[in-house]
């Protein structure tokens, strides 16, 4: 069957598809998926370059988050049956034809929701409703501040938001990467690169502040959005993608605020009792039109470098997914 397949760690824009053995007849408690989507995220490019905590064993096929069809399944699975949609989350092994997994990794699907929507459903929307209810304890009323908003991550934290009945400001830095905000459910928008954009957050605030931060960003933006939180705000600490921040820890003292990890993947592996709430509740968000999950483009298996490149260029918006069956 055909699957990218890693052979050395390396750039993750440059990964190709190679032939490898089909993937086998599920064992108890596994089933066979024929794979329909992959969420392409941060995570999986890390594993790819070699540059996260975690190496697996050369070689290995990439893609944790995906969604599709089960083929077949091993005896003592009882809660899944053959033809039946499901979005589904491992380590590694996505971006292929076919992929064996074990059936408590997988969550059935409505025919309504689309199996390109639901691809990503494992890495940020899971990371985003995790990370804003769970983790942040965001309500109703509340202001969000979401920075780096109109990349895949921060439009799944904005609908998320929205989903929870807050207000968000999306901070992103050029025009179109607000309009896509703005289509995307966000209240304000503010360029987050201009002098004076923490003025017009306060000004947007009543002077007041946000009661959360949202970043998947770090770097120099991390301390003036810390800056912004109101008393009893939460930082949300998603990535950092533009370097690891440097906060002065006098000022969660001075501003009676938090800052707080956003770890989904190592929340999953620690205590997996916390995925049934975050992934029914995105199900069902998404068969009822709460959330708009479609991605922003669909890629071939062939151009998977192509979509982890608009991934790590932070040119792009919205999701990428990879359907392996193209």
């Amino acid at each position: 069957m055909r699957a990218i397949q890693v052979h050395e760690f390396a750039d993750p824009s440059k990964v190709e598809v190679h032939e490898i053995d089909d993937a086998p007849e599920p064992g108890r408690g596994q089933v066979r998926l024929t794979v329909a989507g992959v969420g392409i995220g941060y995570f999986d490019g890390l594993l790819v370059s070699g540059q996260y905590q975690i190496r697996p064993e050369l070689p290995f096929v990439p893609g944790s988050s995906m969604a599709g069809i089960v083929e077949s399944v091993g005896d003592g699975v009882t809660h899944l049956k053959a033809g039946q949609p499901v979005a589904s989350f491992a380590l590694h092994g996505g971006l292929a034809e076919r992929v064996v997994l074990p059936a408590a990794s997988c969550v059935p699907l409505p025919a309504s929701v689309d199996p390109h929507a639901a691809a990503n459903f494992f890495v940020s929307w899971a990371t985003g409703l995790y990370g804003l209810r769970e983790i942040g304890k965001v309500r109703g009323g509340e202001t969000v501040l979401i920075l780096g908003a109109a990349g895949s991550t921060g439009t799944t934290a904005i609908e998320c938001a929205k989903a929870l009945g807050a207000k968000v400001i999306a901070a992103a830095s050029t025009e179109s990467k607000r309009v896509h905000c703005r289509d995307h459910g966000a209240d304000e928008v503010v360029d987050y690169t201009a002098d004076g954009w923490r003025d017009e957050v306060k000004a947007m605030t009543g002077g007041r502040g946000v009661d959360a931060v949202y970043d998947p960003v770090g770097g120099e933006s991390a301390e003036p959005a810390l800056r912004l939180l109101a008393p009893g705000g939460r930082y949300l600490v998603v990535g950092f993608v533009t370097g690891i921040a440097k906060i002065p820890l006098n000022l969660p003292l001075l501003k009676r605020c938090s800052i707080h990890g956003v770890n989904w993947g190592g929340s999953v592996m620690a205590d997996p009792s916390v995925v049934p709430p975050v992934l029914s509740t995105l199900v069902e968000w998404a068969a009822s039109g709460t959330i708009d999950a479609a991605p922003a483009q669909v890629y071939p298996l062939a151009r998977t470098g192509d979509a982890f490149a608009a991934l790590f260029s932070r040119e792009s918006t919205g999701a990428r997914v990879v359907d392996p069956r193209a």
